[in-house]
């Protein structure tokens, strides 16, 4: 872990000594993530967590950056949130402040990462606007993020299709709980990160309940350690069915990997955790014309992969129109770059 805190004085001082040139006003534009499953939540090899996912253009953090003297946001649905992230930035950054225009926003407690992009985002503002020459670790270090997955930290950097190893256990990480419970893990390291095809996907998201905070807590406290049959099965299909499909293009074989992760583990906890929607709206794209579909994270976000994309999404926005609440699908794309940043007049 680099020596965070003697960079951090040396940027103190010269922020403070005006001697930083600032940029007048930056476009930052994220990926989201795709989180597929974590791996091991058992710990009897001594590590846990490691999980596999996709960073994905839509949806997305599009903001809009400049200077400022004081702190101004706008955002329709993540002003507290961003909020905390400038302040906790202040506890270390003596920037004068910043102006935040959120243009787009990634749907919350939806299963897209949204946390961690809008965390990376702002900190990369604020290390671009007052060219304070922070690394990608240590910004990631700085916002707190990175505590049981590093799938959406290498997707902000990198994009792609991406494997991380997890923590030590119980050194580096004594207990199953998600990032938002835990404090000062560092991120896990990144074993593989893959182009992915260029398929179409199709994002599915039923008007379902959304499990966060404590209530996701609490399935971690009890239900976890999970059994450690899981993460060997798990790895199995990794190893030699979803990397092969990705290097091969075999969109079938991905597919049917997708589809055999949501009937075990830990997936089939967030599965049954989110209730008869979600579950009714996984078995009408697996039954409908999809090759495969997942959940991501805890969703309510589904993937699904078809060799006919555009009639499996009328399908499927026929079928939410018939759920007590509805919802809402859009075909994207793999983002294979990671965070766009450029220069706006």
């Amino acid at each position: 872990m680099p020596n965070v805190y003697s960079i951090l004085e040396m940027v103190s001082l010269s922020v403070m000594k005006g001697e930083t040139k600032r940029t007048n006003k930056i476009q930052i534009t994220t990926p989201s993530r795709l989180h597929f499953s974590l791996i091991d939540l058992n710990g009897k090899l001594g590590r846990i967590d490691g999980g596999f996912g996709l960073a994905i253009n839509n949806p997305n953090f599009q903001i809009i950056a400049e200077p400022a003297s004081d702190i101004y946001i706008q955002s329709k649905d993540y002003l507290d949130r961003a909020t905390e992230i400038v302040a906790t930035l202040k506890k270390s950054l003596p920037f004068p402040g910043i102006n935040l225009r959120i243009v787009n926003e990634i749907p919350n407690h939806s299963g897209f990462g949204s946390g961690t992009q809008l965390s990376l985002a702002i900190s990369t503002a604020v290390n671009e606007l007052y060219n304070l020459n922070l690394t990608h670790p240590e910004l990631t270090h700085l916002v707190g993020r990175g505590g049981t997955s590093g799938i959406g930290i290498a997707a902000y950097k990198r994009g792609g299709f991406i494997v991380d190893g997890g923590h030590k256990y119980p050194e580096q990480k004594a207990s199953f709980l998600p990032s938002a419970a835990v404090e000062n893990i560092s991120p896990p390291p990144i074993l593989a990160r893959y182009t992915f095809p260029s398929w179409p996907l199709l994002i599915v998201i039923p008007n379902c309940r959304k499990i966060f905070g404590e209530e996701e807590l609490e399935l971690f406290r009890t239900l976890c350690p999970q059994p450690e049959t899981v993460a060997p099965k798990l790895s199995h299909l990794l190893l030699l069915k979803i990397l092969p499909s990705i290097i091969e293009d075999d969109v079938k074989s991905f597919g049917n990997a997708l589809n055999s992760i949501q009937s075990f583990g830990w997936k089939k906890v967030e599965i049954d955790a989110q209730g008869i929607e979600l579950k009714k709206t996984l078995a009408f794209l697996q039954d409908s014309g999809a090759l495969g579909a997942g959940v991501s994270s805890w969703g309510p976000a589904i993937c699904a992969v078809s060799d006919n994309i555009d009639r499996l999404r009328l399908k499927t926005e026929n079928f939410l129109s018939t759920l007590p609440n509805g919802g809402t699908c859009f075909v994207t794309y793999a983002n294979n770059k990671g965070v766009e940043i450029k220069k706006v007049d």
